[in-house]
């Protein structure tokens, strides 16, 4: 719809019957009608006045107060036209993107199943009031438009079904321990690049080496496939909602980037920071580590490297936190079935670092701290963050970790837990004269080391080789 030709009022589609809003925040309210008319909005007894600027748009920016579970309604008034929604609610609204492990529903994809889904499905008609969802599915835009063509709707079985499962996983469990009303506005493309989710100005500043800008510029956009290249989500799925007031991101992409594990933290920084200043606030981000698959070789090592990187975004962007999977990977599938416990690790660290609440658990990832090798050929491992121990069961093997010698050819080694929780000790008869130790450094190892509390420890090495 071309708004600038529109003479009526027009509310924008975010704002439909049953849509939750940002409690206690300043929540912009915007549409478009006939330049130089005075728009008014009244909500929750108080009344805003604007004027249609010369482009057709309009905006005012409302005051909310606490959820409460009342119902409330927006009237919008300009000459003698009104607009009325109804059923909307104060609570908590987090944007979920990414590609297809966020887009993945609860339903499934084609012989690739969610684990409880079915359980998940018939209990949601339970809460549906408490969980709503804002599903965005624009094609691909090379210009900015304007709207998008979606509504809030109730997560009840025949909408949670087709609904993220991570994402509502991560809302539903947020709205029953908040005890508030939670929206979920998803906006997920199974395939997708991140380069698509921002603008080519925003890449160009993101401190990239020129080959790297080359080689990211060098892919293709292909018409009948996934979008790949600068903008495209940006200017259709992203740009017509900018401003809706959210309280944070969860974010779950980075397969189809991997082909750059020296880069991508730069670009996940450029594009957070760049929404950041679009909505104009300091929106917390809670994003995914890939888990592990063979990607076509399973001893291949190029996921590792690339998680490496990830995780790096924590260090230099603030206000976030990574989560990690490599405890609940599929050799054979990219799309691994527990999105349950993706989300609840993702709600912990909203529970802890944006609401601060004590989630009861240490959630912070556990690093390398320090690697000593002793003259009879082990290897001790410390590690940060394990206050509550490494998860060690007498029946259980410890998979995932390899050691090399000065020839730097890595071999399978076991491992065990010692008695003190926290060290790790690591043999290889292979390697009489370890120099190196690596956790779960490849595809797919089938790595099982955790902390007592679930929380999986993410690859580790202890060299800078560059293979």
């Amino acid at each position: 719809m071309n708004y600038l030709l529109a003479l009526s009022l027009v509310l924008a589609s975010i704002f439909s019957d049953h849509a939750v809003l940002q409690q206690n925040s300043d929540v912009p309210v915007w549409g478009w009608g006939d330049p130089g008319k005075t728009v008014e909005v009244m909500w929750d007894g108080a009344k805003y006045k604007t004027t249609v600027q010369a482009d057709g748009s309009w905006r005012v920016t409302l005051q909310t107060g606490k959820a409460d579970g009342k119902a409330r309604t927006l009237y919008v008034k300009s000459g003698k036209e009104s607009l009325t929604r109804t059923d909307m609610v104060l609570g908590e609204v987090w944007l979920c993107s990414g590609q297809s492990n966020m887009e993945m529903p609860l339903s499934g994809f084609g012989f690739q199943e969610v684990e409880g889904a079915t359980d998940a499905i018939m209990a949601a008609a339970e809460t549906e009031y408490m969980l709503r969802v804002f599903d965005i599915k624009t094609p691909k835009c090379t210009e900015p438009i304007k709207d998008v063509e979606a509504s809030w709707a109730y997560t009840n079985g025949e909408v949670a079904a087709k609904t993220s499962a991570v994402a509502y996983f991560f809302g539903k469990r947020l709205a029953n321990t908040l005890h508030v009303p939670v929206g979920i506005v998803v906006n997920a493309w199974g395939g997708s690049r991140i380069e698509p989710w921002m603008t080519k100005e925003v890449i160009n500043g993101a401190g990239l080496t020129q080959q790297e800008l080359d080689d990211l510029y060098a892919v293709e956009e292909q018409p009948d496939r996934w979008p790949e290249t600068p903008e495209l989500i940006w200017n259709g799925r992203v740009k017509p909602i900018v401003g809706y007031a959210a309280k944070g991101i969860i974010w779950y992409q980075g397969c189809s980037n991997m082909g750059q594990p020296h880069c991508y933290d730069k670009l996940q920084k450029a594009m957070v920071e760049f929404w950041r200043r679009e909505w104009k606030r300091d929106l917390p981000f809670i994003f995914t580590l890939l888990a592990p698959h063979d990607h076509g070789d399973a001893d291949g090592r190029w996921r590792p490297f690339f998680v490496e990187n990830q995780l790096h975004t924590e260090e230099i962007l603030s206000n976030s936190w990574a989560v990690c999977t490599e405890t609940i990977g599929n050799k054979v599938t990219v799309h691994p079935a527990k999105k349950r416990e993706v989300a609840d690790m993702m709600v912990q660290r909203a529970l802890q670092n944006v609401y601060g609440m004590n989630p009861g658990v240490s959630l912070e990832l556990p690093r390398l701290k320090d690697v000593k090798y002793e003259e009879d050929g082990s290897v001790k491992v410390t590690l940060t963050q394990v206050w509550s121990n490494l998860m060690s069961i007498s029946a259980r093997d410890i998979v995932g970790f390899e050691l090399a010698g000065e020839d730097r050819q890595f071999h399978l080694a076991k491992a065990e837990v010692d008695w003190d929780g926290q060290t790790i000790i690591v043999n290889c008869p292979e390697v009489a004269h370890p120099v190196a130790v690596r956790y779960s450094w490849r595809n797919w190892m089938g790595a099982n080391l955790q902390k007592s509390n679930g929380i999986p420890v993410p690859p580790f090495r202890s060299d800078d080789w560059e293979y």
